[in-house]
């Protein structure tokens, strides 16, 4: 039987003891559990990020993982005051995926259909602290799920996730727009739309691109003319437009940032111009 695994998805650094904390909980609870760190340097404004992880990342691993999701997660106690609930933790399952989570919108944005269940975790009253919920409740949440447990009777029914997905591009004829749903960390700008989609909208036509530097920006970049399969393709220092490893459409800068150096970012509007 393989290793159960258990991923880390967090905003927690590496410099403190959290993730030494987390990952001895695991190992005490779940015997073989096999740890996979994603990343600890998740920005929790930056929730573009964390969705691609989420969306992209997670879905590769073997049915039955589960994916503990700790970015911006808050829950605070108000002095002889009932518990104040910033976050609401969750434990999901879709695409036989397990996912513990506090950000229910952060889930939503993530997915790109119904999930096949999700639940609240109860927040205990006894409880001495809410500060650090990875340690004090998911642990806990993730040995019940790699036991077997339901989620309904880890949890609580609650209301169902509603997919807070980008539209996908718009086409129009002779045009296209497509929206930057993510960049990755060498600023690589992720697109709404995949290669496969836009070779069938495109039906060997020739385009070009405008792309806005910034949202509400007059300003535009507008040479390029095809897809280049590597990022050495074009010269160090220009834009090209290449697919992302996902088999989405991605702008990227040969040995540059195009989030930094074009203004790119998300929601930020690329316009393909078709030419018959």
């Amino acid at each position: 039987m393989n290793a159960p695994i258990v991923t880390l998805t967090t905003d927690w650094g590496t410099r403190d003891f959290f993730v030494a904390l987390v990952k001895g909980r695991l190992c005490s609870l779940i015997p073989d559990v096999k740890i996979i760190d994603i990343s600890h340097s998740q920005i929790w404004k930056d929730s573009a990020a964390t969705i691609g992880i989420i969306r992209n990342g997670l879905t590769s691993f073997p049915d039955g993982s589960v994916h503990i999701v700790d970015v911006g997660c808050e829950c605070k106690q108000a002095d002889g005051k009932p518990l104040l609930k910033i976050t609401t933790p969750l434990a999901v399952h879709w695409r036989g995926q397990y996912i513990i989570c506090s950000e229910r919108r952060l889930l939503e944005q993530s997915f790109d259909g119904d999930c096949d269940e999700v639940v609240e975790l109860p927040l205990s009253r006894t409880a001495e602290s809410y500060s650090f919920l990875a340690n004090d409740m998911y642990c806990g949440v993730a040995q019940k799920i790699i036991a077997g447990t339901p989620l309904q009777q880890i949890g609580e029914a609650c209301e169902p996730l509603r997919c807070r997905l980008q539209p996908p591009a718009q086409t129009d004829g002779d045009r296209l727009v497509a929206m930057v749903t993510s960049i990755d960390s060498y600023g690589n700008a992720n697109l709404n739309i995949t290669y496969r989609e836009f070779e069938s909208f495109r039906a060997d036509r020739h385009f070009r691109v405008k792309i806005e530097w910034r949202v509400g920006s007059s300003d535009r970049f507008d040479d390029i003319t095809g897809i280049s399969k590597h990022y050495n393709d074009v010269r160090m220092g220009n834009v090209l437009l290449t697919v992302s490893s996902t088999g989405q459409l991605q702008i990227a800068i040969n040995k540059g940032s195009a989030a930094q150096l074009i203004g790119l970012g998300f929601a930020s509007k690329c316009h393909f111009i078709f030419e018959s």
